[in-house]
């Protein structure tokens, strides 16, 4: 009879523990993502010798580099051998890859990333962000108040934050902030002290066969938490996910919400708003970053903040001095009146804020470009992405990034640019589509064609 599953992962997480007690030296595979390069600094800093590999080098391993990472470019099976102590691999490096299997030969353990993150974090006082949106920029947010309010937090977020110095750290305070990815189902292996829950939405459909399997990793994250789980109030998806959840606080916009913002100016620049909780009111809180959501991400932090000891006296005064991660509605280049904005939004609902946000901007024309990510998402939620994009004056489709998918049937880029035609035709809002076979054909039709405004 096969062990069920809780023995099996908690077989390996001993053998995490071990690893991480005894100092064995790691090796990361796909070391250049955001989320395998925090991890590397995490480990550096608790004494492990860290070397790591990528199909290529970037701005994060060139900062890995500087913090003391030893990184390969390309990957080689010669990288692991008898000195090293266990290989981490990311989301995006399969199973069986040749290092793993070189890993196997010299029965050498191997783990997911998302198995070794909950575990380092176990020792401190831990606030883990998890939702299908939101959560880099509620997980920064949160790590930047601790932070100004002099907590001297540690942290390991999905988004390049120059404010903070890396997208990990090790702080000399007793809080752990991070980003808690739901992607492959390691969402569940989490115990954080204050669990966030920002929404449920159904994604990530390569690995969850339907929307309650999606769920149920949800279910399970905030079942481990030992404090306090915070969701957010204007969701469905978060509040029936979470229906009957032990030490549920919700956050939201709506009326019976326990933390509640209550939104009064919201410019191309920044929002003013309201805190209200347990029946007090913080009025005129300014935010300098664009976006509802934002406020929403803002209320989040705040709540998070409080559970960590942080009055929202001292959270709101630090406001003035957040900053979002890089490529969430970041400003790349501007010439004249001609601004280029990069967003990471990749699902619908992201991509209706990112246009709310965008019509608010002073500007005579709002074109998008537009890369779809993953098949598998894009078979899926094909539908839902027009609509996303009305107000817009123009959106040009790019082929499908893959992320490493095979090609399907109903994801590609033709079915996609079908989706927006289907709805454009006669319906008002709906902006003009086109189609380009690559980065360099758009980008030479937008050179063609940008005028001021």
């Amino acid at each position: 009879m096969a062990r069920d599953d809780s023995a099996v992962q908690s077989e390996r997480a001993a053998r995490i523990d071990a690893c991480l007690a005894a100092g064995a030296p790691a090796h990361l595979m796909g070391v250049g993502g955001v989320g395998m390069a925090g991890l590397a600094r995490l480990l550096l800093d608790r004494g492990v010798s860290v070397s790591g590999c990528d199909a290529s080098s970037g701005r994060l391993t060139e900062w890995l580099a500087v913090c003391g990472v030893s990184v390969a470019q390309g990957h080689d099976p010669a990288h692991v051998t008898q000195d090293t102590g266990w290989l981490i691999r990311s989301a995006a490096v399969p199973v069986r890859h040749p290092e793993a299997l070189r890993a196997a030969e010299l029965g050498l353990p191997v783990f997911a990333r998302g198995e070794v993150l909950p575990r380092i974090v176990r020792d401190r006082f831990a606030v883990a962000v998890a939702g299908t949106h939101g959560k880099t920029t509620t997980s920064g947010f949160i790590a930047q108040i601790l932070k100004a309010c002099g907590r001297d937090p540690s942290w390991c977020i999905g988004g390049e934050l120059d404010v903070l110095g890396g997208v990990a750290g090790t702080g000399g305070g007793p809080h752990i902030v991070v980003e808690a990815d739901e992607s492959d189902g390691t969402l569940a292996l989490y115990e954080p002290d204050v669990a966030v829950v920002t929404n449920v939405e159904f994604d990530h459909m390569e690995n969850f066969a339907n929307v309650e399997a999606f769920r149920d990793v949800f279910r399970a994250f905030a079942r481990r938490a030992r404090c306090l789980v915070l969701a957010g109030a204007d969701d469905p998806g978060a509040l029936e996910t979470l229906a009957g959840c032990p030490r549920l606080t919700t956050f939201g916009f709506a009326r019976g919400a326990d933390w509640r913002a209550r939104l009064r100016e919201e410019g191309p620049e920044g929002s003013v708003f309201d805190v209200l909780h347990g029946g007090r009111a913080w009025r005129g809180a300014h935010l300098p970053l664009p976006g509802r959501h934002n406020v929403l991400n803002t209320l989040a932090a705040v709540a998070a903040a409080a559970a960590c000891g942080v009055s929202p006296e001292e959270s709101l005064g630090a406001l003035a001095g957040l900053r979002a991660a890089r490529r969430r509605f970041e400003t790349v280049a501007q010439r004249g009146s001609i601004r280029v904005v990069s967003d990471y939004a990749h699902h619908p609902t992201e991509i209706r804020a990112l246009v709310r946000t965008a019509l608010r901007q002073p500007a005579a024309r709002r074109r998008a470009v537009f890369q779809a990510h993953r098949h598998t998402r894009t078979r899926a939620l094909g539908a839902e992405f027009p609509a996303a994009f009305a107000g817009l004056d123009e959106v040009i489709l790019l082929p499908v990034y893959a992320a490493s998918e095979p090609p399907m049937e109903g994801g590609m880029l033709a079915d996609l640019y079908a989706a927006f035609r289907a709805v454009a035709v006669g319906r008002r809002r709906m902006p003009r589509v086109f189609y380009a076979a690559s980065q360099a054909e758009a980008a030479a039709y937008l050179s063609e064609t940008l005028v001021e405004g």
